[in-house]
């Protein structure tokens, strides 16, 4: 049998801590379960990367986490969109730069050579530069970011698990990401660069040191978050391009009648 993947952000009682914060309408912390208004179907409780092992709350519309559709149609459900990819960054390999694809380890060694200096910070929810540029990059290149509020919630509920990776060159900030750790996994949440660092290739330097503490620090995978290959190929080539794994999760999901009982 296949191993189930390690518990999602979606799925921890940290987000579920910040959820709550950000006064989103929380019906069950295990699994997370979330009374949502969605179109024309009105209310209805939504789980996102809900695992198969996971369905004894039995909501009504969920996104799966591991590519098991018996499972899912056992406990009552249809499907109603195929199953999106994530990237997860192995941080237990015994060489984790081997793994890279050549281009973009290339281009991480020039960029450990153009001398920027990184510093790591616990986020504490207040604002940072990053943020506003990120949501100005996310609306022109046509993909959605996590709202700085719930981000900020995040930090809040969750004191120093919000980790802050910022790259300056010349005494000016030119590359940061923001990555939030819940039990052994850790999360890429938001990352941004200005032009003249990504010409000294400070997203792979910010995005390797993050890695590296990580690693440091006991986090087993590293999730870099959905790939999309149409509306962001150069995002996904970036993410693809440590040697991350593509994975297909679950698919959305939605039960229309009563839950049947198996078994």
């Amino acid at each position: 049998m296949t191993a189930l993947p390690a518990l999602p952000l979606q799925q921890s009682p940290q987000f579920a801590r910040a959820l709550t914060a950000f006064g989103s309408d929380v019906v069950s912390t295990a699994p997370v379960v979330l009374q949502r208004r969605i179109g024309t179907w009105g209310g209805i409780r939504f789980a996102s990367r809900i695992r198969s092992d996971a369905l004894t709350q039995a909501p009504r519309l969920i996104n799966g986490e591991d590519d098991a559709p018996a499972a899912y149609r056992a406990a009552g459900y249809r499907q109603i969109m195929t199953p999106a990819h994530v990237a997860e960054w192995d941080l237990t390999q015994t060489d984790r730069r081997a793994a890279m694809q050549g281009k973009w380890r290339n281009r991480l060694v020039k960029g450990e050579a153009a001398g920027l200096r990184v510093r790591q910070t616990f986020w504490d929810g207040r604002p940072h530069w990053l943020f506003h540029q990120a949501t100005a990059q996310a609306r022109a290149r046509r993909y959605r970011d996590y709202p700085f509020a719930l981000l900020a919630a995040y930090a809040a509920t969750n004191p120093k698990d919000s980790l802050m990776f910022e790259a300056s060159a010349k005494g000016h900030p030119v590359a940061a990401c923001l990555v939030v750790s819940h039990g052994t996994t850790a999360t890429y949440m938001t990352a941004f660069s200005t032009p003249f660092g990504r010409d000294l290739q400070a997203p792979r330097v910010v995005l390797d040191h993050a890695a590296g503490h990580l690693t440091d620090s006991g986090h087993r995978i590293f999730d870099l978050g959905l790939v999309e290959t149409d509306h962001t190929p150069g995002l996904a080539r970036f993410k693809l391009g440590t040697g991350a794994r593509l994975r297909a999760l679950g698919g959305t999901w939605i039960r229309l009648g009563r839950r049947r009982v198996t078994g």
